[in-house]
């Protein structure tokens, strides 16, 4: 015969079976993760009692709290005279603001400044799918990175694209080319790049603040699915491209693979 006791905290399971008795207690509410003893909008009750999980509205208003942290810090840096900033939207005349502006037209979202008043921009759209390359080739030009820790601090995306330009036509490099050939209603072809590793390494450790850019002029945000090719070589056979769930956020992989690209410009 099995007994069950009922606590309003906790179930405690007894059996009694040749003469030995065993019991087993199931964790309690709070145990369980239900600390809350106030209920919550959208928050799960525990089956056992008068208790509640809001841990999932706490991280939203975590998040919320970070984002508007991040916006002062952004707004305080524009307000010291640093207009071009991670996350700052740039416009058509190559001027640069945390919000949108009226009158001026939105081409991409900074990724990168350089301290000296220049940077790059990513395109406020994804393209795709692309092979960065149809052909097993060392392009002789360009440097090779063999180590994510180098690949990381390659930031020449323009002279990077220029050099895969000139090895080969777009049936060749398709990735590189479809970057160059890239062209909004204020920009043109030869204006946008394919950004190196280390720009795709920047956007995936500053994906809020983009995002934060990126959501302003309503283009399509960063994703952590997201896996774009550089202009970055690692051999013959194998380049770099964004892996946001990578410690450094890029990876290398077959040139052989369809990828997708998102075009950066140069300010």
């Amino acid at each position: 015969m099995k007994k069950i006791l009922y606590s309003t905290t906790a179930f405690v399971l007894c059996g009694i079976a040749q003469s030995q008795a065993a019991c087993i207690t199931t964790p309690s509410c709070t145990t369980l993760g239900y600390t809350s003893t106030t209920s919550c909008t959208d928050g799960l009750k525990c089956p056992f009692g008068n208790y509640w999980n809001c841990t999932h509205i706490n991280k939203i208003t975590e998040l919320t709290n970070k984002i508007t942290e991040l916006e002062k810090i952004i707004e305080t840096s524009q307000s010291q005279g640093d207009d071009c900033v991670i996350g700052s939207i740039l416009y058509s005349d190559k001027t640069c603001s945390v919000t949108p502006q009226s009158g001026k037209t939105p081409i991409g979202v900074v990724v990168y400044v350089d301290g000296n008043g220049g940077g790059q921009a990513m395109a406020l759209e994804l393209m795709g799918y692309y092979a960065w390359s149809t052909e097993e080739v060392d392009i002789s030009s360009l440097p090779n990175y063999d180590r994510v820790e180098d690949a990381f601090w390659d930031l020449d995306s323009c002279n990077n694209t220029a050099k895969i330009i000139a090895s080969g036509n777009k049936s060749k490099y398709p990735a590189a080319w479809a970057a160059h050939e890239y062209k909004t209603e204020v920009t043109s072809a030869g204006d946008w790049c394919l950004p190196a590793a280390g720009i795709l390494s920047l956007i995936y450790h500053h994906q809020h603040e983009v995002n934060m850019g990126i959501a302003y002029v309503n283009g399509r945000e960063v994703r952590d699915s997201d896996y774009s090719w550089s202009s970055s070589e690692y051999d013959d056979g194998v380049a770099w491209s964004s892996s946001f769930k990578s410690r450094y956020g890029i990876s290398h992989g077959g040139k052989y693979r369809n990828l997708t690209i998102r075009p950066v410009i140069e300010f």
